[in-house]
Formats: structure tokens, sequence, C-alpha cells
């Protein structure tokens, strides 16, 4: 028998990120995500949408650039 999975309040209770939980980290900590972000389940919007602590968009647009640049020099390793 398959182990059903909780409900999202209480996923969220126990392991999403909210404004509660990141008054715990350590002052100056930064929130990243790599996405597609479930809003809610994993992260409060609060939290990810807040600039002063949250790269995830930076993250995001900058990973398909990054992806490309790794995939470029891999592949040109083996061209030798």
């Amino acid at each position: 028998m398959a182990a059903s999975s909780p409900p999202r309040a209480s996923f969220f209770w126990f392991y999403g990120l909210d404004e509660d939980k990141l008054r715990h980290a350590k002052p100056g900590a930064l929130v990243m995500h790599p996405g597609p972000m479930n809003r809610g389940v994993e992260i409060d919007s609060s939290v990810a949408d807040n600039p002063s602590v949250s790269l995830i968009e930076t993250q995001v647009r900058m990973g398909v650039a990054v992806r490309m640049a790794v995939l470029e020099a891999l592949n040109a390793g083996a061209e030798q």
C-alpha cells in the first residue's frame, strides 16, 4: 500500500518557508530556489517576492545562461 501525501497545509506548516521561519535564520540570510517554485507549498509569496531577502528571480533568470555555459564548456572539452 502506497503512503499518502500530507495535505498541503500540513506540509507547508512543517516544511514551507514563511516569514516566521525565516526570522530564525542567521541575520542577512538570503533565500534561493532554482524554480519552478510551488508558492504556498514550498515557500510563501511574501518571502519569495521580498527583494531584501530573495534571490529567486535572479537565480531563475540566470539559470538558463549558466547551464548553457556549462554545456558549452563540457562540449568544448569533449572536442579536444
